[in-house]
């Protein structure tokens, strides 16, 4: 029996017996960028978060996981070839995203996921998150031996910044986004906007 007024609980399997399927999923976006993936994930750091989503729409990011969700739909992908076209997701499909870390590691070959949860007015939605984080230390660049898709920026080729600068650029978005840092440009500057400007020429 249903009852709207009691607690719901949702069960979502984040064993180590799930996360040793990390490897398998590296190794086919490989295949995508003609490159060993897993080379850039040496430390095996993975980090969870449960996202509460209430009433409120929200804004488009490209960050990069593993998507388990609870049934609720709302979940969208931006058409890469048709911008500002919204597909949507069924709400039970479990999804895997790619952000601007594999974009650079495969020259362009893999695309940064644009996305976003279209909120339903009154509809609490659930899902767990598992990012699967580069090592921190490793030089942002294309890796050895790939074809680039699209000429990345100077900074980009030399390996002039880390995964851990990188983030940190992406971070300070992310964070004023959330409301929890001030940022001088604020609104007039986007993370996607921010983030072009560094990786590509």
């Amino acid at each position: 029996m249903h009852k709207n007024s009691s607690d719901q609980k949702f069960t979502i399997d984040l064993s180590p017996a799930r996360n040793s399927r990390i490897p398998s999923i590296l190794t086919s976006l490989g295949v995508l960028a003609s490159a060993d993936l897993g080379t850039a994930h040496m430390s095996r750091t993975m980090n969870f978060r449960l996202c509460d989503y209430n009433p409120v729409t929200a804004a488009p990011d490209c960050s990069s996981g593993v998507i388990f969700q609870d049934g609720t739909p709302g979940l969208e992908f931006e058409d890469a070839d048709a911008p500002g076209t919204w597909v949507p997701i069924p709400g039970d499909a479990t999804v895997i995203l790619t952000g601007w870390c594999a974009v650079v590691l495969s020259g362009g070959r893999i695309r940064a996921a644009r996305h976003r949860v279209r909120r339903t007015p009154g509809v609490r939605r659930l899902s767990a998150v598992l990012f699967v984080a580069l090592d921190l230390d490793l030089k942002l660049r294309p890796l050895g031996g790939v074809q680039l898709a699209r000429p990345f920026s100077e900074a980009i080729m030399r390996g002039s910044m880390d995964v851990e600068q990188f983030k940190e650029v992406m971070g300070a978005r992310w964070r004023y986004r959330e409301g929890n840092e001030e940022i001088a440009d604020g609104d007039a500057v986007t993370q996607d906007s921010e983030i072009e400007k560094l990786v590509w020429s």
